[in-house]
């Protein structure tokens, strides 16, 4: 149970955490390379999980719980509908702290493939401050799957109340060599053991080939189900998997469709939309003051906000709210929350760009954003999470607006 400390006591918190914590993470030169400042941000969570005592403080300080917000993805029980993405913890490091300290519902790890690959050459995160969001290019570099699974045997799921997903996907050397349909099977036999679901991550739009997949995703879906997901549900005698999709934020609506339904004919229970965009429309509407605008990747947050929620309304009218979303990009507000659970026709968010922005970075970003969504619930007499299935699709003013 979150512990009921004053509100001056957790602005106190962010005030140091703004002042000290990030300007720590930030200098030197993490300046110019913000990764440099994400890898110190890991090291420090991770030395922070590794003790039991600090843990069991921030899970009381920073933890906040509400029987309203719990809710279930595609039979996954989550305290609440907040999630990490895939591409903060690449390499399995850190999602203990995430769940048990940072309040997140759930976790997805990597992307994890098969194939160790370092990716592109650094820096390959920018900072946009007056645009409120990131470019990255970093091309799924990690450990392999090998290394992956090491660490994602260490995972205890009875010890667990947080959801646990795992990203796969086919790194530059899989489409270098031609293999990456048979490496992403490979892949996917190999984690499928691990955590409450798998992600297929079809959507980076910096490694050439993986949003070409498009063109051969029957082809992988298909594989994947037949050589993985079937086999393994009858070794688990008959038990349905959690399979999810990770789907570009750039594609034509009909291309969405598309994959979709080829997903779901294929064993895909959940649609994760989406991941960072190279829309040339994006682009052109960064703030002429961010020196990095011109930098190739993808971007995500607040730029790409109003894409994320469009994008994920559309998808829900499309498959007449019968596959659960979990969308992703520019959500950073306990209101943004609201409208892609209501108009957005969400059944989860995925947050990241917003809790390593400097403006709204804080051990208590995920409490904040639980606590007014928990508050907003009740004022409009919802009972549960469930409730918002009868609001989907629809544009429902924010009860907490102050307009």
């Amino acid at each position: 149970m979150s512990v009921e400390i004053p509100q001056f006591a957790r602005t106190g918190v962010d005030i140091v955490h703004r002042k000290i914590v990030h300007p720590y993470l930030t200098r030197g030169k993490a300046r110019e390379d913000r990764e440099v400042a994400h890898e110190r941000a890991l090291d420090l969570m991770e030395s922070l999980q590794n003790n039991p005592l600090v843990m069991k403080l921030l899970r009381e300080m920073f933890v906040y719980e509400d029987p309203i917000l719990e809710t279930n993805i595609a039979g996954v029980k989550l305290p609440n509908p907040i999630i990490m993405p895939a591409g903060f913890d690449k390499k399995v490091r850190v999602h203990k702290f995430l769940g048990e300290a940072a309040g997140f519902g759930a976790v997805t790890e990597g992307t994890i493939t098969k194939i160790p690959y370092i990716g592109n050459d650094q820096p390959r995160i920018f900072d946009l401050p007056q645009s409120d969001g990131l470019i990255n290019r970093m091309v799924f570099p990690g450990d392999g799957s090998d290394e992956g699974e090491k660490r994602l045997q260490e995972d205890n799921p009875s010890e667990r109340d947080y959801g646990l997903f795992v990203s796969i996907g086919a790194s530059k050397p899989s489409f270098e060599n031609g293999t990456e349909i048979e490496d992403f099977v490979s892949v996917a036999k190999q984690l499928i053991p691990y955590g409450d679901g798998q992600e297929q991550n079809i959507s980076s739009p910096n490694t050439k080939g993986v949003l070409g997949l498009g063109a051969r995703y029957e082809e992988l879906a298909s594989a994947l189900n037949q050589e993985v997901y079937i086999p393994y549900s009858i070794q688990l005698g008959g038990k349905e998997l959690v399979v999810l999709a990770k789907i570009s934020p750039d594609l034509a609506r009909k291309d969405r469709q598309s994959l979709i339904r080829i997903g779901h004919d294929n064993g895909v229970k959940v649609i994760v939309l989406g991941n960072t965009s190279v829309d040339s429309d994006v682009r052109s509407n960064l703030d002429a003051n961010d020196i990095y605008r011109e930098e190739a990747g993808g971007i995500s947050g607040q730029p790409i906000r109003q894409k994320a929620l469009e994008n994920s309304h559309e998808a829900y009218v499309d498959t007449d709210g019968e596959i659960p979303i979990i969308m992703a990009g520019g959500i950073k507000t306990a209101e943004d929350v609201w409208n892609a659970l209501t108009y957005g026709g969400a059944s989860a968010v995925g947050i990241y760009t917003a809790f390593v922005r400097p403006n709204s970075s804080t051990p208590n970003f995920v409490y904040y954003l639980l606590k007014d969504l928990a508050r907003a619930m009740r004022v409009a007499n919802m009972q549960s999470i469930d409730d918002f299935k009868y609001l989907r699709g629809a544009k429902v003013a924010y009860p907490l607006s102050k307009k």
